[in-house]
């Protein structure tokens, strides 16, 4: 499937109900932060499953809300990257060389009531489209204490992460962890970011570096972009809906609400918030 902006919706017919996905522009940190939260206002206003998929520009390392920032200043292979903090959990993420993920869900929504149950929606159609292309995927079921406050969210095993089993046996971990995801209740929706893996980034060495799902897809798997899409099309079906993919970004370009936002995400205060 093309993601690259072709829509099966009019703006001036009523649309089914389904998952509503745009395919966005990359962006820099703040403004993709506050595009998130846009979305979850108008899934509350409109009272759909909205999504938005998105890459970084210029490629950033973002910071899990609870992360401390001395963390990052001190992580000195990252000294020259743009940083930005998220307002959902989880570690550090450098990104660049992956797909980002916001998925807003109203609060009538079953999906809303738990995290496992988005956890389980979202994830486990990733395992189920994997286990079609012959990978060997599945989620986290506890959480590890040896990784849970490793800096890179990539090094941690906590519930609900799609790994995939590590046949060359170079992981210290045995898998290779290629999706995470965490959630932010606000009133009214959930918010859930997450980032899929899909190559090892060039520019980072050490324990920052890691295998993407590219890497790893077989020969007449398919590529990157079937994966991806075959995986939306298996979450609309757990929706019991259409996959409705949007023409153009999520957003409009002057979009005032979202400027004000990102000058907060931009902002010394939040980052340094902890």
């Amino acid at each position: 499937m093309d993601l690259s902006g072709s829509s099966n919706s009019s703006p001036n017919k009523k649309q089914p109900i389904g998952l509503h996905v745009w395919r966005d522009p990359p962006a820099a940190g703040g403004w993709n932060m506050a595009a998130d939260e846009a979305l979850a206002r108008q899934s509350e206003e409109t009272n759909r499953v909205l999504m938005r998929l998105y890459g970084w520009h210029p490629h950033t390392v973002s910071l899990g809300s609870f992360q401390r920032c001395v963390d990052f200043s001190e992580t000195l292979e990252l000294s020259h990257w743009p940083v930005v903090r998220r307002p959902s959990g989880g570690g550090a993420i450098i990104h660049g060389t992956d797909l980002t993920y916001g998925l807003a869900v109203p609060g009538s929504h079953d999906w809303s009531r738990g995290t496992e149950k988005l956890y389980d929606a979202v994830h486990g159609a990733l395992v189920e489209e994997l286990g079609g292309r012959h990978l060997r995927a599945r989620m986290v079921e506890t959480t590890s204490r040896e990784t849970d406050q490793s800096f890179y969210c990539f090094n941690r095993r906590a519930f609900g992460d799609l790994v995939i089993e590590d046949a060359s046996g170079t992981s210290p971990h045995g898998n290779h962890k290629i999706l995470g995801s965490a959630q932010r209740r606000l009133s009214g929706v959930v918010l859930q970011h997450g980032s899929l893996l899909l190559h090892r980034n060039p520019h980072i060495r050490g324990e920052g570096s890691h295998v993407g799902l590219g890497d790893v897809l077989q020969a007449g798997s398919g590529s990157v972009n079937d994966v991806v899409g075959g995986w939306l099309q298996r979450l609309a079906d757990r929706l019991n809906g259409e996959l409705i993919v949007e023409t153009g970004p999520s957003y409009e370009k002057e979009n005032g609400e979202i400027a004000r936002r990102t000058e907060r995400y931009e902002s010394v205060a939040w980052l340094h918030r902890r």
